[in-house]
């Protein structure tokens, strides 16, 4: 193999090598990327065996609340990607009203396309430390300095207050990754963008 064949191969190899770590969120200091074109659903990182994501099925149509009963925590320790009907807070505990979901990057506008799930709502706890990233329209887009896709943090009544107020076409259409502590209490939310 000639020497400019060579090089042109370790050029490609290494744009490769740079692509797979940008894709996969190496060296983001422990963030989630927030854009689609380099975030995985968690549909893909359970096939690739890189997260336990429960799946449970959607039995049954309508939107009645169910409660989950005592001791069963159906996505303790999981991942997953859920519709949020309303959040509120009930003695000092934050609860959300959620029903799993389906996304997939839309190429064409670099954004996600989401598919509200069917069947009844389940209601989750947020725990008390619990962690909230927020990108529009959930939040106001004109946050100083960021963009309407950055995830931006915000309280448990903050984001029980933005929800409440959010139009409900806008909000059904808005898509939460939640990530479950190992008591099934929802110990993170950051929404997806949505232009």
């Amino acid at each position: 193999m000639s020497a400019s064949r060579r090089r042109a191969t370790v050029r490609l190899l290494t744009v490769a090598v740079f692509g797979a770590l940008l894709l996969t969120g190496c060296g983001e200091n422990g963030e989630e990327p927030a854009g689609p074109a380099a975030a995985a659903s968690p549909a893909d990182t359970a096939q690739a065996g890189g997260d336990r994501t429960a799946a449970p099925s959607d039995e049954g149509e309508g939107s009645q609340d169910t409660q989950a009963p005592a001791g069963k925590t159906p996505w303790a320790g999981t991942k997953q990607f859920m519709t949020i009907d309303k959040a509120w807070t009930e003695e000092g505990l934050t609860r959300l009203s959620v029903r799993p979901a389906q996304k997939k990057v839309n190429t064409q506008f670099d954004t996600w396309e989401i598919t509200p799930g069917t069947g009844a709502f389940t209601t989750v706890t947020m725990a008390k430390d619990a962690r909230v990233l927020l990108t529009a329209p959930v939040r106001d887009a004109d946050a100083p300095g960021a963009s309407r896709a950055e995830p931006l943090p915000f309280s448990r009544t903050e984001f029980v207050t933005l929800l409440t107020r959010l139009d409900s076409g806008v909000a059904a259409g808005v898509g939460y990754d939640l990530s479950f502590d190992g008591e099934g209490q929802v110990a993170r939310v950051q929404s997806v963008y949505r232009p």
